[in-house]
Formats: C-alpha cells, sequence, structure tokens
C-alpha cells in the first residue's frame, strides 16, 4: 500500500491549528495546547510582514514542537512566477530538512513541481486556491493533495458535502475575515501601489473608510456605514461540534500578524473549546463565559459566524469601526470634576479629560486594564481610562480620565 493511501486510510485526530508569526508566537501556540502550528519562512507566504522565522530559529521551533508532539507546516501560499520557481522549491527543500512536516500551497504550477520533484512531501492546499465544493475537492484529492484547506465562505452543509471526496479537510474556525472570495482578491493590488494580496503584502483596504458618490460626485450619507468593506472577525467556538460532524479534520485559527498573548488565548480558548466537543463533555455556565470572556478580550473587530450559517448580510459587517473592539464590560453612569490644576490644558481638555468617571460593571476588570469609554452614537471618538484595582461584576468602579 503506497504513503497516500495509507493517508486516506487512517485520518488523523481532528487537529487545532495555531498560527505563528514569529518564534515568540510559535511558543504561545505551543503552550496553549496546539496540535499544529503554521508559519513562514523567507518570502514565498501571504505575510511577508511577519517576522517569520530564519534557519535556525525554525530549526529550534521543529525540534521543541515534535518534542511536545505537535506538527509544523510551512506556508508557500503566494503566487509564484517562473522565475521564482526553482527558489521556492529550494526553500520547501530546506525546510523539509529543518524539521517541517507540511506545506501549505496555493500555486498549481509549484504545487505539481513539489509533487513530482519531492514525493514525499506533506501537501496541502491553501485557502488561497478557493477549494469551494465537491469537485474541486476530488481534483484535489486526485492529484495528490493531502489535505485541502476549504474556502472560508462556505456553510456547515457545504462543509458537510464536500467531505464526500475523501480528503482530510481544513476550515477556517477564528480569526479576520476577506471581504472578498477566499484568493481572489485585487483590491490592495490596484489601489495600493502594486501590493497584492496573493503576493503576500495586502495592504487591507477593506478596512479603509470610503465614501459612496452620486452620479454627480455628490456624498451620498451613509450613516453608520463608514467601513462599507470590513467584516467582523470569525468565530466558531460555539459550534465546534457541528464543524466535526460535518467532517472538518483540521480547525485553522488566523493570525500570523498577531501577537503572542493573542496566539495564546485564542489557542487555549479553542483547546477547550475541542476537548470538549471529542470528549462530549458540555462545559458549564461559568467555564463557557470565561471561555467567551477571553476571545473578546482578544483583537476581535466583534465576532461573526454568518458564513458558517450560510448568510453574508449586515450581521457579518463591522461598518462602525475597523480596530480592536475588545469586550464591552459595562456603563459609564456619571462624572464629576477632578479637582486637578487643568492649567496649561485646552478648554476641551479641561471639560472632556479631567473628570473622575464612574463606571457600572456587568464583566469583571483587572487592575490597569485599560477601558475605553464610548458613546453609542460616536464609535470613533473615546477616552481612555485604567481600572484603579480588581472589581468583579456588579460592582461600581471610579476611574480617573486625565
Amino acid at each position: 500500500m503506497n504513503d497516500d493511501v495509507e493517508r486516506l486510510a487512517a485520518p488523523r485526530r481532528p487537529e487545532l491549528l495555531a498560527p505563528a508569526g514569529g518564534p515568540e508566537p510559535f511558543a504561545a501556540a505551543l503552550a496553549a495546547g496546539a496540535d499544529a502550528i503554521y508559519c513562514g519562512m523567507g518570502s514565498f507566504n501571504a505575510r511577508r510582514k511577519a517576522e517569520n522565522f530564519t534557519d535556525g530559529t525554525f530549526s529550534d521551533a521543529c525540534r521543541a514542537a515534535h518534542l511536545a508532539g505537535a506538527r509544523v507546516y510551512v506556508t508557500v501560499n503566494v503566487v509564484i512566477k517562473d522565475t521564482e520557481m526553482a527558489d521556492a522549491l529550494e526553500l520547501m527543500r530546506r525546510c523539509a530538512r529543518l524539521g517541517a512536516d507540511a506545506f501549505i500551497i496555493q500555486d498549481w504550477g509549484l504545487f505539481f513541481e513539489a509533487r513530482r520533484l519531492m514525493p514525499e512531501l506533506e501537501l496541502h492546499v491553501s485557502t488561497q486556491a478557493n477549494v469551494h465544493d465537491l469537485r474541486g475537492a476530488r481534483w484535489c484529492r486526485e492529484a495528490g493533495a493531502d489535505r485541502v484547506t476549504l474556502s472560508r465562505e462556505l456553510s456547515v452543509p457545504e462543509i458537510a458535502r464536500i467531505a464526500q471526496a475523501g480528503i482530510d479537510l481544513e476550515v477556517f474556525a477564528h480569526g479576520s475575515i476577506c471581504f472578498s472570495y477566499s484568493g481572489l482578491c485585487l483590491l490592495s493590488s490596484f489601489a495600493c501601489s502594486g501590493r497584492s494580496a496573493n503576493r503576500g503584502m495586502c495592504a487591507q483596504p477593506c478596512r479603509l473608510p470610503y465614501e459612496l458618490l452620486d452620479d454627480d460626485g455628490s456624498p451620498i450619507p451613509l450613516a453608520g456605514r463608514d467601513r462599507a468593506l470590513c467584516p467582523r472577525d470569525n468565530c466558531t467556538a460555539d459550534m465546534l461540534p457541528a464543524l466535526l460532524e460535518a467532517g472538518a479534520g483540521a480547525l485553522k485559527l488566523e493570525g500570523r500578524m498577531k501577537a503572542p498573548d493573542y496566539v495564546h488565548s485564542v489557542t487555549r480558548a479553542y483547546r477547550e473549546a475541542l476537548d470538549d466537543a471529542l470528549s462530549g463533555r458540555r462545559a458549564g455556565d461559568d467555564e463557557l463565559a470565561d471561555r467567551a470572556r477571553r476571545l473578546k478580550r482578544c483583537f476581535n473587530r466583534d465576532f461573526t459566524s454568518a458564513y458558517q450559517h450560510g448568510t453574508s448580510g449586515d450581521e457579518m459587517m463591522s461598518y462602525e469601526r475597523s480596530n480592536n473592539r475588545g469586550q464591552v464590560v459595562g456603563e459609564v453612569l456619571g462624572s464629576r470634576p477632578a479637582r486637578r490644576d487643568t492649567r496649561g490644558l485646552h478648554p476641551d481638555d479641561r471639560r472632556v479629560r479631567a473628570a473622575v468617571v464612574r463606571i457600572g460593571l456587568d464583566e469583571p476588570v483587572g487592575d490597569g486594564d485599560l477601558l475605553e469609554l464610548r458613546h453609542a452614537g460616536e464609535p470613533d471618538r473615546f477616552l481612555t481610562v485604567i481600572a484603579p484595582a480588581d472589581a468583579s461584576a456588579g460592582s461600581v468602579i471610579e476611574c480617573r480620565a486625565a
């Protein structure tokens, strides 16, 4: 029996796949319980702006992962030019020697050359290849792919149909969503001086504010919709049993540009949720609330699982803002002057900053937590204050806004 048949006949335990943009996030993912970690080497990956790895740090990372029973995947998930093919193949050879377990590939030319010249390598089809139906998954299996990372836009029933292809499927579980269909966005290339998303240089123009103009070039008011192309972040932590039942063999967490604390928090939350799903255990309400709180306190543009439920309307969009929303923890109850020397401050600052603010908490906060004070009607204008001490939900705290 050849290796390909053996891999199909003995599917692995469902895998939690975490991101690493460099050695520190890699260590965080490993400590949080990732089954596998994906990372970049060189310039042939979709996150060229990440720290990524050198030969030495990559070799050390692979050794640490293998000692912990985890696997390491290298992203070679950009379109490869003909003049780059030899260098891309050499990068894969080098990474394999250093300890890589598999490679995530977008470019079909590179895929077939790697399969022809290095048949021993495990090759995964990237989500940037936009495989979104049963026919495409079957084609990938027949072409020799070991795994297909499905397009992000698929619903749970669509994933279940594609699982009939008989190939290991990886699905997107958590993180940033592209406005365009997976792998087909050219907006950054057109609008941002050739910074192609398919060459690892996406400038994220979908996160910017835009004006809608009428035929005369006059702006059309879009109250609360300044960022018309900005999706929320995907979150499926509460629906992992449905994804596994549909045939997901791996759950991918997005975030190779994220900090180590983000990687650890998200990976740990999904590790707990996946372990519960695999064991059939139902976590208690307090555990679920704590898990949701940790995810919300990581970077997020608010959460959605619209694609997994087969919708793609306003419920998945973050029209008001594109930066971190965090978690709503309470409500401003009132304020009073801070009785401090305000000489030298602008009059507006004297009025709105030199104050003590009373906040009623719906969620616990910790000593030193940064709190944003926002008006519901003006999401882009806010003050920041520091929580003066640990405080529980239901309590009232006072913070100095200065």
